[in-house]
């Protein structure tokens, strides 16, 4: 065998060892617990307020509304889910915008689901005060502080039976509230 083949195998045989041992670093989803969710759960959710407040310029010219939330939710059937969180305030001509990111594993029973947040982003922007603009991954206790029990239910809403609409209610306090996630 020629030092050329000698030298080409041996490259070979590294870079297979490095892939293969690339995938046996730490996966911290291995560390939070999941459960499949129920079948109706699975799949995409939106839920999103827009404020019916305007700012209109002194010359009439429209600038914008006083803001937004919208809030992105994705359970797969393995248990994993993932959850986007916009939220969008305008002062006249300030606007400051958030959107935080989280992926992790979930667990689930007939009233409540938990988020294991493994992976986290945050992004800031703000058009007044350049120093709040950032983007940064969340820390491992941002992520643990962003554990979360949710009380669910899917169907009707409760108050608007000629809604025909099929929801799932998700509700931070026990049911004293509920926001309306509807499918995409």
């Amino acid at each position: 065998m020629s030092m050329r083949s000698t030298l080409r195998s041996s490259s070979l045989a590294w870079v297979c060892c490095a892939v293969l041992l690339s995938g046996c670093g730490d996966d911290e989803t291995s560390n939070t617990p999941s459960t499949p969710p129920p079948s109706e759960l699975e799949g995409d959710w939106k839920f999103g307020t827009i404020s019916f407040t305007n700012f209109w310029g002194d010359q009439g010219q429209y600038i914008g509304n006083a803001g937004g939330v919208a809030v992105f939710f994705d359970f797969d059937k393995s248990g994993k889910f993932k959850q986007q969180v916009y939220i969008n305030q305008r002062s006249y001509n300030c606007v400051t915008q958030t959107w935080t990111e989280m992926e992790g594993t979930a667990t689930f029973d007939a009233t409540t689901f938990t988020a294991y947040p493994t992976k986290g982003r945050y992004k800031a922007s703000d058009t007044c005060y350049s120093s709040n603009n950032f983007e940064r991954d969340m820390t491992k206790a941002e992520r643990e502080d962003n554990i979360t029990t949710y009380t669910w239910k899917y169907g009707k809403r409760d108050e608007s039976y000629d809604d025909p609409k099929t929801y799932l209610m998700i509700s931070q306090d026990q049911g004293q509230s509920w926001n309306y996630f509807q499918r995409p």
